[in-house]
């Protein structure tokens, strides 16, 4: 399902060779699971029945005890625009309430206008631009947004 949204996503936006090279460093299986083993990923998927549609990926005190990062929110496209982003969204935010978590934060793609878009709707805001390294000549421009939660 990664390989499918990531091709989806960002084909448009990388150079040739950046989301084979990222799909491999951030969603094989062995980077999955060193993932939930090592740094506290934990990973849900998103069903239409009993069709899967969509998955997130998050990180309960990622750099700080009281925010969530939400490191991955897709949805295959065939499910756009049935509320499943939104699904996903509250279902992130009822983890965090979980946790104890102020805020969510998360990385997105400058060029992908319609993630942004999204994620301010869903009451996300542009905190700060960061561009990273991610080796193999790759970089990753994005935006960091953040939703602040009401605890009560």
């Amino acid at each position: 399902m990664a390989e499918t949204v990531w091709h989806s996503a960002y084909d448009a936006l990388l150079p040739p060779g950046q989301v084979e090279y990222m799909l491999a460093k951030y969603q094989s299986p062995k980077a999955v699971k060193r993932q939930i083993v090592s740094e506290g990923y934990r990973y849900y998927m998103f069903f239409a029945d009993d069709t899967p549609c969509g998955f997130t990926g998050i990180v309960p005190g990622y750099k700080q005890a009281n925010e969530l990062f939400l490191s991955k929110l897709y949805v295959l496209s065939e499910f756009e625009g049935r509320g499943f982003a939104r699904q996903g969204f509250d279902f992130v935010v009822q983890q965090a309430k979980n946790f104890n978590c102020g805020s969510v934060w998360l990385t997105v793609n400058k060029g992908n206008s319609h993630a942004v878009e999204v994620y301010r709707h869903l009451g996300f805001t542009v905190e700060r631009e960061e561009k990273t390294d991610i080796g193999g000549g790759y970089f990753m421009d994005d935006f960091i947004m953040r939703a602040s939660l009401n605890l009560t």
